[in-house]
């Protein structure tokens, strides 16, 4: 067996590695959980040490389960959580902080007074992200400050930067590259969507040494080599890629429109923009790289939700559910406080189009009769409502309809949520065959870097699909339902008012 790809998928909850053969089938797969520590109110971290040691764990077992070994791979893909980073010694190679995750708000309060300085217009202009706290810039900022002796080391270039993909490659190549992509790139605030280079004023706003940075290469090709002492054997690293951009292309939306919704532990809608950087975009609403390959970008438009699958687990927590248990939505339960309990669960602040770092949950409607189903129920009915937040806003930017989203992830397996989430945007929903629709996009894009695929033979592939989920609220009872949740909204987030959508 030859020609192999190891794809791999770093995420919030798990590590992840399946083993593609030559027609970009699934041929084993290995997984490893990941940790996620509260340290403090807004804080969340990763172990850096066990991102990598899961997916060495990974790599090496589904390897063996494949029956192949390292001369059979061709090469690895890489897709990792994105705005999450690492700070390491660059002598040592020793992480000199956790690992902070995209999930992170420690900052929000810098970011609000670099919005009231009048920053922000700059900073949307420069790197298509809004001024928030859920991307890299501000919380480096942070540890430099914070970390005795680390903005010399920095500016010394003992210290480096880098997304989880690119500490994941700084590692599996023997500390021999320092790298990443624009998709990657286009996510810290740091970098000039545009002109695709690191952005002087925004290192200068932001206080970040432009010595500690990697280089920008583009998402796939012949990006490194592993030193077989670290991994096992030597091979090719031939994608690395953000997360939710592999899963874009692993759902092949290649074209203008195409738009794919993974939900994970947060929720994620992208929509492919073309070939060249978005126009102003909607408030709220993320422009962004989702791949560069050769010498060809694409863009997209994006709408984010912290709070999915990571309300699941908080339900999990609470006691409301069992640990095997999922929360059900009724039919008829989408109206919100006219349905009885409901709930805004802003477990780690509100995203798109609102973003709001309010960190909490707020339940109303409770009776002497409500069960823990029931919270758990309103939960996911709040779940459902910010995704289609989200909808609306993304499809705000674009010139053409949304009329059917790709869905992937482990929240995309509850069929009540698919329900609600069509019912109350309106939208098709098509939810993917294929489990690892992510590293499916990081091993493509792998294979196109080493030239074993081409471009137009992965968009001739086949879409999977296993469920579609159309909608069947009837319109007047949408808009009742998304009236009562921007009421409930606004009492939450303290604005008597919502964006027009």
């Amino acid at each position: 067996m030859s020609g192999l790809i190891l794809a791999v998928d770093q995420g919030s909850s798990s590590s992840r590695c399946v083993v593609l053969d030559h027609r970009t089938e699934p041929v084993a797969v290995a997984s490893r959980p990941l940790a996620s520590a509260f340290p403090a109110a807004g804080r969340v971290h990763h172990d850096a040490g066990e991102i990598l040691h899961g997916v060495l764990c990974c790599m090496r077992e589904a390897l063996a389960r494949s029956g192949a070994d390292w001369p059979d791979v061709a090469a690895i893909g890489i897709a990792a959580q994105t705005e999450t980073f690492v700070v390491w010694d660059a002598g040592t190679g020793r992480p000199v902080y956790p690992a902070i995750s995209w999930r992170d708000t420690r900052t929000a309060d810098r970011c609000q007074r670099l919005r009231a300085a009048g920053h922000e217009p700059a900073v949307r202009s420069r790197t298509g992200l809004p001024l928030e706290a859920a991307f890299s810039a501000s919380k480096l900022r942070w540890l430099l400050d914070e970390l005795p002796g680390a903005r010399v080391a920095a500016s010394a270039g003992r210290l480096l930067f880098g997304d989880v993909g690119c500490w994941l490659t700084w590692r599996l190549s023997g500390g021999a590259v320092h790298v990443t992509d624009p998709s990657m790139a286009s996510r810290t605030m740091l970098f000039n969507l545009a002109d695709g280079v690191w952005d002087e004023a925004m290192l200068g706003l932001f206080g970040i040494p432009g010595q500690m940075l990697p280089a920008v290469v583009p998402s796939a090709g012949r990006i490194a080599v592993t030193d077989a002492s670290v991994c096992g054997g030597r091979a090719t690293v031939g994608a690395i890629v953000g997360d939710q951009q592999a899963a874009l292309f692993g759902h092949r939306c290649l074209s203008e429109g195409t738009a794919k919704l993974t939900m994970g532990t947060g929720a994620f809608l992208w929509c492919n923009a073309g070939l060249s950087p978005p126009g102003p975009a909607p408030a709220g609403v993320v422009s962004t790289c989702a791949w560069r390959v050769g010498e060809q970008t694409s863009y997209a438009l994006e709408g984010f939700v912290p709070n999915a699958g990571a309300v699941t687990a908080w339900l999990r927590r609470l006691g409301v559910l069992g640990a095997e248990q999922w929360p059900v939505i009724r039919p008829g339960r989408l109206a919100g406080p006219a349905a009885g309990t409901w709930c805004v669960p802003a477990l780690f602040g509100l995203g798109t189009p609102t973003w709001a770092p309010v960190a909490t949950a707020r339940i109303g409607g409770l009776t002497a009769d409500s069960t823990g189903e029931d919270i758990a129920e309103a939960a996911m009915v709040g779940v459902a409502h910010q995704i289609v937040d989200a909808v609306e806003a993304v499809r705000g930017g674009l010139t053409g309809p949304v009329d059917v989203v790709r869905v992937d992830g482990g929240l995309a397996r509850n069929d009540s949520v698919l329900q609600a989430i069509a019912d109350l945007s309106g939208v098709c929903l098509e939810r993917t065959a294929r489990a690892e629709v992510t590293a499916l996009g990081a091993g493509s894009l792998a294979g196109l870097g080493i030239g074993q695929w081409d471009r137009t033979a992965l968009a001739g592939l086949p879409v999977e699909t296993d469920r579609t989920v159309r909608p069947l609220l009837p319109s007047d009872a949408r808009d009742a339902a998304r009236n009562a949740w921007r009421l409930a909204l606004a009492e939450v987030v303290g604005r008597a008012s919502w964006p027009d959508s």
